[in-house]
């Protein structure tokens, strides 16, 4: 797990991006960078659930979320955030999976958005605008 910058100005929102894929990684930090956003990253579920329970000023405001994760599962996370940390962080899930009860389930842990890779980045921006709004 790796920060993109050391501290963290006023107003700037931080997404915690977890995704394992490198290269979809590198697209949603150069993306998320460029509009402002500071990105944290995490490459598998475990990583993203240390980044979750970190100090206050260390958590992110929204969650990029892929399910399929080696060590923990997307799904294992987000259950992780609703259940056990009992919090209403947006989460956008951004997947390439396609399995409906999959989908239902995340859907019905309360999720902003739902997107199927790949995804253009004006629909990552616009989801995130609104799971923020």
């Amino acid at each position: 797990m790796s920060k993109q910058s050391g501290s963290r100005p006023s107003g700037t929102t931080r997404v915690l991006v977890v995704e394992d894929e490198a290269e979809v990684l590198r697209f949603l930090e150069e993306l998320l960078a460029g509009h402002g956003y500071e990105v944290i990253e995490a490459r598998n579920g475990l990583e993203a659930m240390v980044a979750l329970t970190a100090a206050d000023p260390q958590l992110p405001d929204v969650v990029v979320l892929d399910l399929g994760l080696p060590l923990e599962s997307g799904v294992s996370v987000l259950t992780f955030l609703r259940t056990v940390m009992r919090s209403g962080l947006p989460v956008i899930v951004l997947t390439g999976g396609t399995d409906r009860e999959e989908e239902a389930a995340v859907r019905e842990l309360g999720v902003a958005a739902y997107l199927r890779k790949p995804a253009s980045g004006q629909e990552v921006l616009a989801a995130l605008l609104r799971a923020l709004d």
